[in-house]
């Protein structure tokens, strides 16, 4: 009997919608609990994953060799060998008096085997030789060289010639880039680049700030474990130790560039010392917008030269003006307070800052003046020429391009940059350099 009511209840068109309706209620209310639920799970298991992640980890691959460099340097000696290997002389007869009827002498000796101090049994060479393998030493088919894949940063690089560009400016280890732990990761992340590059490529490191050194001024290294050892020694003291920055070096630029008269972040002459020894693949870690002083031409100088010369014409009669009042006016007793003794500076450096050596405490003493109420009148000041901008370094780079490059029949180098925790002009100038030489740009805010 239940069953007949069931049955015509089901047959009946008002329950049997109702009934529906209610099922896909109650299955529409279940898949919403269930992907709300979800997406609750999923969503913080990504937050949690996105703010304990770190944003750049770098892992140096291990060098892949593609040759071994020991078996073609053997092949240069044997090479060399053979040509300076002792060979029977050869004494030329002419049989005729026409200089084109010459007859060759007779080589008494075995042309298939010929003896040598550095090879008892050498057999000849004959053909081509090497070829274009020897070349320039430039090229990707020349000699002595290998292609490296590194891990810059996060970049992957390839170069024959690479340079490595490190800024040491004290801005490198403020508070807020880590302090001088922080900068200390980044020269390890540096000196996993160097042992990354594999031997029989070529580099050399650069240090930059408001002055430039680079590890070999005279040539680039091939990257065996000695110069390995030696590029890390080189870095090692900078920004650790009380060596703040660095405002000299053993590199002051390049003749044929562009002028510049100072500044600081002195990405110019890192790329100029790079450039000069035909480096093809150029990384830079900075972390922030170089200053670098323009140079006035000629003509400005030469502008600002009549113009002070006009001015002591129009204004001889004020000055010995001025300096008759001067003499003439009374003198008056000026006390100067004494001074503490001031030690000598410690810690970082602001960026552009010179160490203060300190001085000693003074007394207070008394001191005659002659005022007359006016400044002494003065001549016009130089003239700024302002800083360098990108077309500037561009420009730059084109003028050592076309001295270094072109004669060898070298491409332009492919330019990396790292935004080590950099400003917004700073990282907008590095990323626009890197696209201007085909390069990649990475901001980099944390090392771990």
């Amino acid at each position: 009997m239940r069953f007949w009511q069931k049955l015509m209840r089901w047959f009946n068109p008002g329950e049997a919608v109702s009934a529906r309706r209610r099922m896909l209620r109650l299955v529409l209310l279940a898949s919403l609990g269930i992907h709300a639920l979800a997406g609750l799970i999923f969503g913080g298991v990504v937050l949690v994953q996105a703010m304990t992640r770190e944003q750049t980890v770098f892992e140096a691959p291990p060098p892949r060799r593609t040759y071994e460099p020991r078996k073609v340097e053997l092949k240069v000696k044997v090479q060399q060998k053979q040509r300076s290997s002792s060979r029977p002389q050869v004494v030329p007869r002419l049989v005729s008096a026409r200089p084109a009827a010459v007859s060759l002498p007779d080589i008494k000796v075995d042309p298939k085997l010929v003896t040598t101090t550095f090879q008892p049994k050498f057999k000849a060479v004959t053909g081509m030789g090497m070829g274009v393998g020897l070349g320039t030493g430039y090229g990707t088919s020349g000699f002595g060289q290998g292609v490296s894949q590194v891990n810059f940063f996060g970049i992957q690089a390839v170069g024959e010639r690479i340079a490595v560009c490190v800024d040491v400016s004290v801005s490198m280890v403020e508070e807020e880039r880590g302090g001088p732990a922080g900068y200390l990761r980044v020269k390890q992340r540096v000196n996993d680049v160097i042992d990354a590059i594999k031997e029989g490529t070529l580099f050399n490191l650069i240090v930059f700030a408001d002055g430039c050194s680079i590890l070999d001024p005279q040539q680039m290294l091939y990257a065996n474990p000695e110069n390995r050892t030696r590029a890390k020694q080189f870095l090692a003291p900078f920004n650790s130790g009380g060596q703040w920055g660095h405002d000299t070096g053993n590199f002051t630029g390049y003749a044929k560039g562009l002028k510049a008269v100072g500044g600081t972040t002195r990405l110019d002459l890192a790329i100029s010392a790079a450039m000069s020894q035909g480096a093809d693949t150029l990384l830079i870690i900075s972390d922030g917008l170089p200053q670098v002083k323009k140079a006035l031409s000629d003509q400005q100088l030469e502008a600002h030269r009549s113009r002070v010369a006009e001015w002591h014409q129009t204004h001889a009669g004020a000055v010995e003006a001025y300096d008759r009042a001067v003499a003439a006016a009374p003198a008056q007793k000026v006390w100067v307070p004494p001074q503490p003794a001031r030690p000598p500076s410690q810690g970082p450096l602001r960026e552009g800052q010179k160490p203060d050596p300190g001085a000693p405490a003074r007394p207070g003493y008394w001191q005659e003046v002659h005022n007359v109420g006016t400044p002494r009148p003065a001549p016009p000041p130089m003239p700024e020429a302002g800083y360098w901008t990108l077309a500037d370094f561009v420009r730059h780079i084109g003028l050592i391009y076309k001295d270094v490059y072109v004669e060898k029949g070298l491409k332009e180098p492919r330019i990396h940059g790292i935004g080590y925790q950099i400003d917004k002009d700073g990282g907008e100038f590095l990323r626009k350099l890197s696209g201007q030489y085909k390069g990649q740009f990475r901001m980099v805010r944390r090392l771990r």
